[in-house]
């Protein structure tokens, strides 16, 4: 069989996951409901603690980088928040990819339903909470950065796509992994605070030496953070390149997970 014959059966494989997922959205909406109902309960503030959580470690960040070791940018403050909550969504993804499958074993095992609704649910649900930080980030760009609304940020939404492809993608494999090798659940966390620092949301791509971004730029979380801030920090169009390949990079990084999920998700319920 063809590379391409290949890819278009994981991109068939993958769309019919979807529509198998639809049949059940009642389902996944009472699962992104209840993880965000739990998380918050017993809470005095709830909700707000999405906005507080990242905006702290914001202001930590901002702290020491422009006071102690003194990154020289323009605003820098408005550059840490248009990467931070990015970032936030993306360690909450993985992370929380570790542990769904088992959570939800029972579950799995009595009702009969679509595994990829308990990936999607905690990217729902995630997403909700970035959507609304970045609400507030959105509004203090505006009002104290740019001080006008940049074109560019009508591109907001498609990255935000680009996001939930690229993290969805990597989910997918590292629910699987996670519940196959538990070694995954204590390797994972050095995997995410290794990106945190090769990825460019405390300072900018150009600080990388020319020589090595190529090879920075494997990460496609690299790009990602790239061209959130060359949107929304700079108020500038990507160039084409840049969101191609971004793009392009999310779309082969789901073809694979999927693949990967799709291939073990009945032996991981047997598992789990």
């Amino acid at each position: 069989m063809s590379k391409g014959s290949k890819t278009w059966n994981i991109l068939g494989e993958a769309w019919c996951g979807l529509r198998a997922v639809w049949n059940f959205r009642n389902l996944l909406y009472r699962l992104v409901v209840r993880d965000l109902k739990v998380k918050y309960q017993r809470s005095l503030l709830g909700l707000l603690w999405t906005l507080l959580n990242p905006l702290l470690t914001s202001l930590l960040l901002i702290s020491v980088f422009s006071y102690v070791i003194r990154i020289q940018i323009d605003h820098y403050w408005a550059f840490v928040l248009c990467g931070y909550f990015v970032w936030n969504f993306v360690q909450q993804t993985l992370s929380n990819a570790a542990n769904v499958m088992s959570q939800h074993g029972t579950l799995r095992r009595s009702v009969a339903f679509p595994s990829e609704i308990l990936i999607l649910s905690v990217t729902i649900s995630k997403l909700v909470e970035f959507l609304v930080g970045m609400a507030l980030v959105l509004g203090v760009l505006v009002g104290l950065h740019h001080q006008y609304l940049p074109a560019s940020f009508v591109l907001f939404p498609l990255i935000v796509l680009i996001q939930v492809i690229l993290s969805t993608g990597l989910m997918y494999p590292i629910a699987t992994m996670s519940v196959m090798f538990h070694d995954v659940q204590h390797a994972l966390p050095i995997v995410i605070f290794t990106l945190f620092y090769i990825t460019p949301v405390f300072y900018p791509l150009a600080m990388v030496p020319e020589i090595f971004r190529p090879y920075y730029l494997v990460n496609p979380f690299a790009g990602l953070l790239t061209l959130y801030h060359v949107v929304l920090y700079e108020g500038q169009w990507p160039s084409i390149n840049l969101l191609g390949l971004v793009f392009g990079a999310a779309i082969i990084t789901y073809q694979f997970g999927y693949a990967v999920f799709n291939r073990y998700k009945y032996v991981c319920v047997e598992i789990a």
